[in-house]
């Protein structure tokens, strides 16, 4: 059973890069973004997960606010 998970900005900030592919099926921890914050430092959003990145919904380079959906994850549910 597959669950839609949404990757939320934690902060404000410019995304400075990503590395995950829509569509990719995967099962590990990830550095899904990084984020440049106003001071210049650069925060790292990582997730572990078994499943596929349905839909990245932002850019390199795009201003990004606390609560913006980053992306979609398809998770797989165990069954109990």
């Amino acid at each position: 059973m597959l669950m839609e998970e949404m990757i939320l900005s934690p902060c404000d900030g410019v995304l400075v890069t990503f590395r995950i592919q829509e569509n990719l099926t995967q099962k590990r921890c990830n550095t899904f973004f990084k984020i440049r914050l106003k001071d210049d430092t650069i925060l790292e959003i990582k997730k572990t997960y078994q499943g596929k990145i349905s839909s990245v919904e932002v850019r390199e380079g795009e201003e990004v606010v606390k609560g913006m959906v980053l992306a979609y994850v398809e998770e797989y549910a165990l069954e109990i």
